[in-house]
């Protein structure tokens, strides 16, 4: 999965303000894995603000300024620094007629995050807003938790400069939309009924069945006799589960899937996550049945299906909670940008670099 490139005021907001990070991973035979239904924990993006640059008072080369905001300045050369260890991050991923077009981006967004962070660290001063000590560590615990297992918290905080200042603005800046946003955020029972009876095919827990399977895997080589040989091997096992041989044992001497640790066992799957003969005989067998060899792109398999759940619609009393805080983050995020609008409106901003 490629890397996108992020500020880390970006990245603060995302983990400190408005965000429930969600994970991915893959199985052999599963593609395209989702969430059976739309998770209403998840919010649109929010605002950002800025990114790693030093701000100024003082104007000690005017030629050297890209933006400057009620005096505190952002320096092009401070630009043209960041934008070369992020390309340099991202070097072989980004082709060679995009990188005028990356550059571009780039530099936009580090002035557009510029004025916003500014103009968020004033206001939360101004306000005299504060971020207690436990305050922080327990959204550097929240970065963690959202990382994964093998990534470590200093080495994600040290890639993406992030510092404890940045985290100590980003709690700043939530209390304040909070406090700006009000009792009007939290949304009536009228407004999350609506948002669910508007959007309730989101909330269809599709059909989905838990299967195991072994496979015996085609390779590049395989020559049609090279096939016919593993095809009398699968059947030749497929019948010994049939005579009575335990299938996870069978599975987990012969398969080659990674799932033969698991006995075969590929837990629940739904329409769409695996490949098409393999979905049509998951779904069309009988529960505990032994079903014939499957051919598909990846070898030939043999499949039985543990267990079947029918389709499901989440109910509203289940997903309530979730609904209610999804719009309240809406709402906080409205906040935000109402408020960076006035404060844009009222503070003196001259850009020098387009």
């Amino acid at each position: 999965m490629k890397k996108k490139i992020q500020s880390k005021w970006s990245l603060i907001i995302v983990f400190i303000v408005f965000v429930v990070i969600a994970g991915c991973g893959d199985k052999e035979e599963k593609k395209n894995v989702q969430t059976p239904a739309v998770s209403t924990n998840q919010v649109p993006p929010a605002a950002t603000a800025a990114p790693a640059a030093e701000t100024a008072a003082k104007k000690d080369d005017s030629t050297d300024i890209a933006v400057s905001v009620d005096g505190n300045v952002l320096k092009k050369s401070e630009i043209e620094k960041d934008i070369k260890q992020k390309l340099a991050a991202y070097k072989g991923q980004i082709p060679a007629d995009k990188m005028k077009e990356a550059r571009t981006t780039l530099k936009k967004q580090m002035i557009d995050e510029f004025i916003m962070r500014t103009l968020m660290t004033s206001e939360v001063e101004r306000r005299k807003i504060t971020a207690t000590d436990q305050e922080i560590k327990l959204a550097m615990e929240q970065i963690k938790a959202s990382l994964p297992p093998d990534q470590k918290l200093d080495k994600f905080l040290k890639e993406n400069k992030i510092s404890r200042e940045y985290i100590a603005l980003g709690i700043k800046v939530k209390k304040m939309i909070q406090q700006e946003a009000g009792k009007k955020a939290k949304p009536s029972q009228q407004e999350i009924t609506k948002f669910y009876e508007e959007n309730k095919d989101q909330f269809i827990i599709p059909e989905s069945v838990r299967v195991r399977h072994l496979l015996i895997a085609f390779t590049k080589d395989d020559t049609d006799i090279i096939k016919a040989e593993k095809k009398v091997k699968i059947e030749n096992m497929r019948q010994q589960i049939i005579d009575g041989a335990d299938f996870a044992e069978i599975a987990r001497k012969n398969s080659d899937c990674p799932s033969k640790d698991n006995g075969g066992d590929l837990g629940q799957i739904r329409k769409d996550q695996t490949v098409k003969p393999f979905e049509d005989a998951a779904f069309s067998q009988e529960i505990n049945a032994v079903g014939p060899v499957v051919s598909t792109e990846y070898g030939y398999h043999v499949i039985q299906v543990l267990d079947r759940s029918a389709q499901k619609t989440i109910t509203l009393e289940e997903v309530q909670d979730k609904i209610s805080s999804y719009l309240e983050q809406q709402k906080q995020a409205e906040t935000f940008t109402a408020l960076l609008k006035k404060l844009r409106e009222k503070a003196k901003i001259t850009v020098y670099e387009k």
